[in-house]
């Protein structure tokens, strides 16, 4: 069965504080640990979620300080990069076992919580830490269509680090609409794949390669990060119409392949 939700994400940076910066980090680190750790126990042996978290479960957890929600998540990201190996190698690709080096931690419900205040609640190694979000001063950010909204759900969600920034990349989805579904109407699944490697998969077994639009949308993002950092009402008016161009760019190239 297909995914039968829309998903969209919101990035906000957060301010923290030096001791909420310092737990942050440490957790980060933690979490590159436990999924090198689940990576190393299942490599060549299994790829599910559900045989990788057995497996390595124990081992997160008594081998790092990440709290049992975030070693369960470890185990489901070193799952979900084997698959991605096994993927590429089915594509005659060369692979090799994962390493995690990004500075990056995985969220999800139960380790992370978002306020009506604009505030959110994440796990660390220790105690929560509650930060706020860096969003625009008016209500016109992006953001707000997804959070101030009874619509859509919080979903997993990632935090990074780019330039001493942590960047909050809150996940949310919400139930596809009946003409959302990609069916048509005599039950012929129309398939879109947004890989790196091809734009579009249709009905007819027709491919058309997505690497330029991949290079292009990512132009975007970078793009964006700045305008977001920057925080001026200013900048959130070019960020807006910034998005609006990405998206008619998106929509000329999926009408012509």
């Amino acid at each position: 069965m297909g995914d039968d939700y829309v998903h969209r994400t919101a990035i906000t940076c957060l301010e923290v504080t030096d001791e909420q910066r310092d737990l942050l980090e440490e957790t980060i680190s933690e979490w590159k640990r436990g999924c090198q750790l689940a990576t190393d126990m299942a490599w060549g042996k299994y790829n599910a979620k559900s045989d990788v978290q057995p497996l390595a479960y124990n081992d997160v957890r008594e081998c790092t300080d990440l709290g049992s929600q975030h070693a369960i998540l470890a185990t489901h990201q070193a799952a979900k990069a084997i698959t991605g190996c096994i993927e590429r190698k089915a594509k005659d690709k060369k692979v090799s076992k994962p390493t995690f080096t990004a500075p990056t931690v995985k969220y999800d419900t139960r380790t992370m919580t978002v306020f009506d205040d604009d505030t959110v609640s994440l796990s660390t190694t220790e105690s929560r830490v509650r930060c706020d979000l860096a969003l625009p001063d008016a209500d016109d950010g992006y953001q707000r269509q997804y959070l101030d909204s009874d619509n859509w759900s919080v979903t997993e969600s990632t935090l990074t680090v780019r330039d001493g920034d942590y960047l909050l990349h809150i996940g949310f989805r919400r139930p596809k609409t009946d003409t959302e579904r990609n069916t048509a109407e005599d039950g012929t699944v129309l398939g879109v794949d947004l890989g790196i490697e091809n734009l579009a998969v249709t009905s007819t077994a027709s491919f058309f390669s997505g690497r330029e639009l991949t290079h292009d949308l990512r132009e975007f993002e970078k793009v964006r990060a700045g305008l977001q950092q920057t925080g001026t009402r200013s900048a959130h008016r070019t960020l807006e119409q910034s998005s609006g161009r990405e998206l008619r760019y998106v929509r000329d190239v999926l009408h012509r392949a």
